[in-house]
């Protein structure tokens, strides 16, 4: 019998979903900042400005406050996060090219990255302060302007602003802590980083189907309907 074919954020979901069953130990969780509800045994994640309800059996992720469906891409990062064996806090900021394994990715963190976000949200100053604080930031500096970003409990970005001069326009520098390798890939790293600046332009981890009412504040930010085909 031919299976059905399955999406490959579908497989890369359910293989880190397998893992995580495999070592949902409450110590190791906790360290990574995730809190058990016990009423129902799912565990909470905060991620920026929101919280994530996992439950594990059956399987199902939800962004709190509102309880809209969280879209892949996401749940596949929160689940990796959730991975991590040996959790350990950061203790300074590094650049992507800082990582010896990711010199041959520099022209897509860059693409996706840093380049995407100078073009949108970091062209003006104005609005990317206020984008920031809607995430939780506490934007610091004229210029540039540096704010940090507590993407999950142990992985906090930092990003800086360049005002524009007589030889160069505006510009967004990003930097990751330096216990990223720790947590995640260098693959996750770099899609975690660009659902950052997704999050920066208004675009958060749910998925809301197209004429539903937005609420006002953070959780208005949502990825559009079918953003698990988007490129991860």
């Amino acid at each position: 019998m031919r299976l059905p074919k399955q999406d490959h954020y579908e497989v890369a979901r359910d293989a880190a979903l397998h893992r995580l069953r495999q070592r949902a130990d409450g110590e190791r969780l906790l360290m990574l900042g995730a809190r058990h509800t016990d009423s129902d045994a799912a565990v909470t994640l905060p991620v920026l400005c929101w919280e994530l309800r996992i439950q594990m059996e059956p399987f199902a992720m939800s962004l709190l406050p509102g309880g809209d469906e969280v879209a892949l891409p996401w749940q596949i990062l929160a689940l990796d996060y959730l991975c991590a064996r040996e959790p350990v806090p950061p203790t300074g900021f590094v650049s992507f090219a800082d990582f010896a394994e990711g010199r041959s990715y520099l022209p897509a963190f860059r693409s996706r990255v840093t380049d995407r976000l100078s073009h949108t949200v970091g062209r003006d100053k104005t609005a990317f302060i206020g984008a920031a604080e809607r995430l939780g930031a506490k934007p610091v500096g004229g210029d540039p302007v540096m704010c940090i970003f507590r993407f999950f409990p142990l992985l906090d970005f930092q990003v800086a602003r360049y005002e524009a001069d007589d030889e160069f326009p505006a510009s967004c520098d990003v930097l990751y802590p330096d216990n990223t390798l720790a947590i995640f890939t260098l693959e996750d790293g770099i899609v975690a980083a660009e659902k950052l600046v997704a999050a920066l332009e208004g675009k958060g981890p749910a998925v809301r189907a197209a004429g539903r009412p937005v609420p006002s504040g953070c959780e208005s930010q949502t990825e559009p309907t079918g953003a698990a085909s988007e490129a991860r």
